[in-house]
C-alpha cells in the first residue's frame, strides 16, 4: 500500500495547529495559527473540501488581521522604580516563581540595590532587578517579562530604541549571565554581546 501523502499533509497541518494552542505568547500563537490554517486550507484544496479552505482562510486573515493591530498600535511604555521589600513586589515574584528561579534565587532578589516595573500601557509587563555599580553598569540577576507581552517589545524599547529611560537613572551598560540556552538567545536578540574571555556573560551598552 503506497503513503497517501494527502492524509499526512492534513495530520502535519492539524499538528500545526494544534501546537499553536498551547502558545502562551499571543504573538507565536497567531504566527503559527496562520501557518497552520494556510496548510490546512492547502489540504481542503487537495481533497475538494471547498467550505473547510474557505473557513481556514477566514481564520488566517482573522490572524493576519490582529498581527498587524499588534504590530500597528501604538503603545505607552514607562519604567517605575520597584522597591524590593513591597508587598506587591513579593505578590509578582510568588505569583511567576517557577520561570524566575531559572534565573535566580528569591534571596538574591530581595538583596539587590536596583529594580524597576516595565510598564505597557499601564500595566505590569515585566521587572528589571539587579546591582548597580559605581561606575554605572547594571548587573541584572533578573529580566522577567510575563507571557502575554513576550513579543520582544519591551526589549526593543528599552534596550534598543529608547535607552534613555533606563539611562537617565544613572545606568549606562546592562551585564547578564545566561542561565539557560533559551536565555542567552534572547539576550543575543536584543543586542548583547559576549563578554571577552567568558562563556555566559553578556553585556549591552546603552
Amino acid at each position: 500500500m503506497g503513503i497517501d501523502w494527502v492524509e499526512w499533509f492534513g495530520y502535519l497541518a492539524s499538528l500545526i495547529v494544534l501546537v499553536s494552542l498551547t502558545m502562551t505568547s499571543i504573538i507565536k500563537l497567531r504566527v503559527i495559527n496562520l501557518i497552520g490554517c494556510l496548510a490546512f486550507a492547502a489540504f481542503a484544496y487537495f481533497i475538494d473540501s471547498f467550505p473547510t479552505m474557505l473557513m481556514n482562510f477566514g481564520i488566517a486573515g482573522i490572524n493576519v488581521y490582529f498581527l498587524w493591530q499588534i504590530y500597528s498600535t501604538s503603545e505607552k511604555f514607562k519604567l517605575v522604580a520597584a522597591p524590593v521589600d513591597t508587598e506587591y513586589f513579593d505578590h509578582f515574584i510568588t505569583t511567576n516563581l517557577a520561570e524566575i528561579e531559572t534565573q535566580t534565587s528569591v534571596d538574591k532578589l530581595k538583596s539587590a540595590d536596583t529594580a524597576f516595573y516595565m510598564l505597557r500601557n499601564n500595566s505590569i509587563a515585566g521587572v528589571l532587578v539587579g546591582n548597580k555599580s559605581e561606575d554605572g553598569v547594571l548587573s541584572l540577576l533578573l529580566d522577567y517579562v510575563t507571557p502575554q507581552y513576550r513579543d520582544f517589545k519591551l526589549a526593543n524599547y528599552y534596550f534598543v530604541s529608547h535607552p534613555d529611560e533606563i539611562k537617565q537613572r544613572g545606568i549606562n551598560s546592562l551585564k547578564a549571565t545566561a542561565t539557560t540556552p533559551e536565555h542567552k538567545d534572547y539576550l543575543l536578540n536584543v543586542g548583547f554581546k559576549m563578554v571577552d574571555g567568558t562563556e555566559d556573560v553578556y553585556q549591552k551598552q546603552l
